[in-house]
């Protein structure tokens, strides 16, 4: 029994070793470029009744950015990502589409501030977790805020050429002077959640 033991105990051991080691995500690059991407963004709607405080309803307002450049210098430990913010590229989702343009015209002010932008230092890597961090700029709406850290991981890409980046972070519209999407019947959380894939090659 105290045999079965030691040797479950050893198995188990050597199992995650070597699922470390095929797991693991070393990049022997020295720069990645940004090949495409993909981001998320959720809106929470807050509606109440006008008849009856107590009767409140959360709803998601979805949409999705779809266009991406930019470059990692891994000997550098620089990151430095653009987004395009127009009607085509950065857009709401599903029964808020009605809302496209306004949002463009009104809040985000697209024609003047077409492109969104992040340049930070790699903090950290690990290869054999994949997990990332990196602290820097994030410019949007043209304000730009400091110290913003994102994290995330690293994968190995699905195509088998290149690599994945995914990070969710959240985004606070106030501390970019975006007014906040709200009537008098609608309250719109000035968190907006964020989930970011991009393909690095």
């Amino acid at each position: 029994m105290k045999h079965n033991r030691m040797y479950f105990g050893l198995y188990s051991l050597i199992f995650f070793f070597l699922y470390g080691i095929l797991s693991a995500t070393p990049i022997p690059e020295e720069q990645l470029k940004v090949n495409s991407g993909r981001m998320l963004f959720t809106l929470t709607k807050k509606t109440e009744s006008g008849y009856d405080a107590t009767m409140t309803k959360y709803v998601s307002m979805t949409g999705l950015a779809n266009k991406f450049s930019g470059n990692i210098k891994l000997k550098e430990k620089t990151f430095d990502i653009s987004m395009s913010i127009n009607l085509i590229n950065f857009f709401l989702s599903g029964e808020f589409k009605f809302a496209n343009s306004r949002m463009h015209e009104t809040h985000m002010n697209s024609a003047k501030f077409g492109t969104a932008s992040y340049k930070g230092t790699i903090i950290s890597y690990d290869p054999a977790s994949g997990m990332a961090k990196v602290n820097g700029k994030l410019t949007v709406h043209g304000v730009t805020k400091d110290n913003f850290v994102i994290e995330g991981k690293v994968t190995k890409s699905k195509t088998g050429k290149g690599y994945a980046l995914r990070s969710d972070f959240k985004v606070d519209l106030q501390d970019f002077k975006i007014p906040m999407p709200n009537t008098k019947l609608v309250e719109v959380n000035q968190l907006v959640d964020v989930k970011l894939k991009l393909e690095l090659k």
